[in-house]
């Protein structure tokens, strides 16, 4: 087979990407983030949709108030770590080594059979402790 060069092809290599909300979301930080049907994200629930990712700590930072607060409006940018090492906010007990999705609102659930996997939990978590999680995405047999 021989040796190819794609001098002409652009490979994104970065962890995090910027796609528009869906919808006014109060406080999107460190929660699982999902496709609605138009395109845009809004944070997923349940397990039942594939999760794009994570939104970032900093995400909502532009909010009118000056506060940080992780609120952003419809249509506004919403940055989203899609790979690597990260951590969500955890709705409940996650053991080390659990399989991670989203639970209501995009806060973390250990994963049952047919959810959306967005990782591998690195540490274990109660309610309300972020979590650190190895996102690899997945549907859990």
């Amino acid at each position: 087979m021989a040796n190819r060069n794609f001098n002409g092809v652009q490979i994104n290599q970065s962890a995090t990407i910027a796609e528009k909300a869906g919808a006014d979301i109060e406080d999107c930080r460190n929660r699982a983030m999902a496709y609605d049907e138009d395109g845009n994200v809004v944070p997923a629930s349940d397990g039942t949709k594939p999760i794009v990712g994570v939104a970032l700590v900093e995400a909502g930072w532009n909010d009118i108030s000056g506060a940080h607060s992780g609120k952003v409006l419809k249509g506004e940018d919403v940055d989203i770590q899609i790979k690597d090492i990260g951590y969500i906010l955890s709705g409940g007990e996650i053991a080390k080594g659990a399989e991670v999705t989203a639970g209501e609102g995009g806060i973390a659930a250990a994963a049952a059979a047919g959810d959306y996997v967005i990782g591998l939990a690195l540490d274990a978590a109660q309610k309300d402790e972020y979590c650190r999680i190895q996102i690899m995405k997945y549907q859990k047999n």
